[in-house]
Order: C-alpha cells, then sequence, then structure tokens
C-alpha cells in the first residue's frame, strides 16, 4: 500500500482522476472524488515518510486473532483498550472448545438474550465451559450469561477476557445447545 500511495498525485483532482480511470470501485463506499481527496492525502503523508504500514493479525475467516485485539488497538490505532461502560450492552465472545461446533448455538442463545455478540474462535477441547469475566463489575453480567446458556455457576470465573469484551464464555463438551432462554 505505501508504494501506491506514493505513486498517486498529491492532489485531490488528480487522484479522483485516476480513481476514476481505473475503474475497480464497482459500488464505492465512497464517492470517487471523496475518495480521490482522502487519498492525495495519504499519497502526501506516504511521499516524505510519515506513513506506515502494518499487518492485521487475522485468521482465515478475515477476523482477528485470539487475543489479538489489545495489541492492535495499542500498536496500531495508537489507543487503549477500554472496559463497557455502565449501561452498555455487555459484549460476549465464544470460544468453542466442545467439539461439536456450538458456538453458533450458543451465539443465537446469547442475542436473544439480549447480549452483543463480538466473535467467535475455536479453543483446544475441554470437559467442562467456563465464562470468564475480567473486572469485577461484570461478574454479575458473567453469572447472566452463564445462566442464560444453561450453564452452572461454578463455571463463572475471573479471568482474562478476550480484548474489549465484558465477558468471554468458553465452551466445552458439557455444553448442551438450547435455543430458548
Amino acid at each position: 500500500m505505501y508504494g501506491v500511495l506514493r505513486k498517486i498525485s498529491s492532489d485531490p483532482d488528480a487522484a479522483t482522476v485516476t480513481i476514476e480511470t481505473l475503474q475497480q470501485i464497482l459500488d464505492p463506499s465512497l464517492p470517487e472524488k471523496d475518495l480521490g481527496a482522502s487519498l492525495a492525502k495519504l499519497a502526501e503523508h506516504a511521499k516524505i515518510g510519515d506513513y506506515k504500514t502494518a499487518l492485521l493479525p487475522v485468521g482465515q475467516d478475515g477476523a482477528l486473532t485470539e487475543g489479538a485485539s489489545d495489541s492492535v488497538v495499542k500498536d496500531i490505532l495508537g489507543g487503549k483498550v477500554t472496559a463497557p461502560e455502565a449501561g452498555d450492552v455487555p459484549r460476549v465472545s465464544v470460544r468453542d472448545g466442545s467439539g461439536k461446533k456450538a458456538a453458533e448455538a450458543a451465539r443465537v442463545v446469547l442475542i436473544n438474550g439480549g447480549f452483543a455478540f463480538v466473535g467467535g474462535a475455536d479453543a483446544e477441547t475441554r470437559a467442562e465451559s467456563q465464562v470468564l469475566y475480567g473486572d469485577d463489575a461484570q461478574k454479575a453480567t458473567a453469572v447472566e450469561v452463564a445462566k442464560t446458556l444453561g450453564l452452572p455457576a461454578g463455571s463463572v470465573a475471573k479471568g482474562k477476557p478476550s480484548g474489549t469484551i465484558a465477558v468471554t464464555v468458553v465452551l466445552g463438551q458439557d455444553y448442551k445447545a438450547r435455543t430458548t432462554r
């Protein structure tokens, strides 16, 4: 991308002509004029060396790999990962260690239960499910997630949920998919 930006004109009108000439974007999310202006600004930065690229650690499905969101936010975006604020819909991720591909069923139950499902990943196969929360303020949410999924209260434990997620569920072979709450 760095090489492409160095070749694009820093003039917004010329960059727009380049975009229009390529005719590669059939249904752009930005009008060609806005895209050209944006690329011209990036080209200006690239030409003076004030631009760098980084590879995102994504899996085959294009989603960030497990645990990568912290480093992406800190190292690439220059921010910090924060816990959800009071009143926000709790974000829940699911790691499937059931060996039964149960994450989709858990996703449906969680969404129907009023939680925001934020991706999932496979995990090493395990016997027992676990519901992890990082901040004591999220313990009640973790207990509610366990109830929603039909997991015992003993499955809730303090740990390290993924990235900015309030609660991470690690499904085990004991998880029995439910379709209603």
